[in-house]
């Protein structure tokens, strides 16, 4: 918006100047006021880019510019003697903002078919064009709006992969620590029925099966862990792997009960291919931010290894890896 904005203002500061180079033609006072207003929406856009907190807003704003610099463009090359004028380039400029900086498909067809209606109702009342140099400037919009809006939805596309392996475990394609980050920021300024809650997760005796099976066997347990916790979890719940074989599951709109029932299915799921211990952590009551709810579920999963170990005494499997109970805490 901030872009758009500024490019609004060098282009009809451009105009402005190429009145003043011309301003013994006609009409120059009154184009030079239209361009004037046209540099003022362009600075409304820079202000309001900077203090415009919601997309919606950032939208109207945006659109309200648009057309405004459409009837500035309209204006002034009708002014300036019709479509054929140097000022009807107006229209070309507008073209490429529109198809760089919409974000909808059909919205952006719909405001290209404005711009080449309004080009061509111009062309109808102004003074006479050749027919051959009004079909090349439709003709070129039309090619610069697909050209530009291609290219500008591939770098959209590119950035959205960007940002997902970003945010995302290669490995087990869980959440990283910074996707987590990003979708739990805005949990703390809703307003939830319940919670949200948080369950750590740590495997038992992952080391081992590092150790003495391999770190291929490690990465298709980690694997293995992520998939079997899905299938357990809702739909909107999420899954993040914090560590080497750390998890972090956030529960939205869940309770107590909630979260203990979650961490219940998660342990029968994952007891399938390897021990785990669960620590479990519910707003409002064990802190209202999310670093607060994970220092008090990660607590809780060390006091559960800490007792499972002083009441469960490790024992050895046939393959000579250490196993354990499975133990959940989520009370306080």
């Amino acid at each position: 918006m901030l872009l758009s904005a500024a490019l609004h203002v060098v282009s009809h500061g451009i105009a402005v100047v190429y009145c003043l180079v011309t301003l013994g033609e006609p009409n120059r006072g009154f184009m030079i006021a239209a361009y004037s207003c046209g540099m003022a929406s362009g600075m409304v856009g820079v202000w309001a880019a900077k203090t415009v907190t919601t997309k919606a807003s950032g939208y109207r704003v945006s659109f309200t510019i648009l057309l405004v610099t459409l009837a500035v463009v309209a204006l002034g090359a009708y002014w300036d003697g019709g479509v054929a004028s140097p000022a009807a380039l107006g229209f070309l400029t507008t073209t490429v903002f529109v198809a760089s900086h919409t974000p909808h498909v059909r919205l952006m067809m719909g405001l290209e078919g404005l711009l080449i209606g309004s080009y061509l109702a111009l062309a109808a009342v102004g003074q006479p064009t050749p027919p051959g140099h009004v079909f090349i400037n439709v003709a070129g919009m039309a090619v610069l709006a697909s050209v530009c809006s291609t290219q500008t939805r591939k770098l959209v596309r590119q950035r959205s992969q960007l940002r997902a392996l970003a945010a995302l475990d290669p490995l087990t394609g869980a959440l990283n620590r910074r996707g987590l980050a990003e979708i739990t920021e805005p949990l703390f300024r809703g307003c939830w029925r319940r919670g949200p809650s948080m369950l750590c997760l740590d495997l038992d005796d992952f080391k081992l099966v590092n150790d003495r099976l391999g770190h291929a066997a490690g990465d298709e347990l980690l694997r293995r862990t992520v998939a079997a916790a899905r299938e357990v979890l809702r739909a909107e719940d999420v899954i993040a792997r914090i560590g080497g074989d750390e998890f972090v599951v956030v529960l939205l709109d869940a309770d107590e009960a909630t979260a203990r029932t979650a961490a219940t299915r998660i342990d029968a799921a994952v007891r399938r291919h390897t021990g785990v211990s669960i620590g479990a952590a519910t707003a409002p009551h064990d802190g209202d931010t999310i670093e607060a709810l994970m220092q008090v579920a990660d607590q809780r999963l060390y006091r559960v290894k800490q007792e499972r170990r002083t009441a469960d005494p490790r024992r050895e499997d046939g393959n000579g890896l250490v196993t354990s109970r499975t133990d959940t805490l989520g009370g306080p």
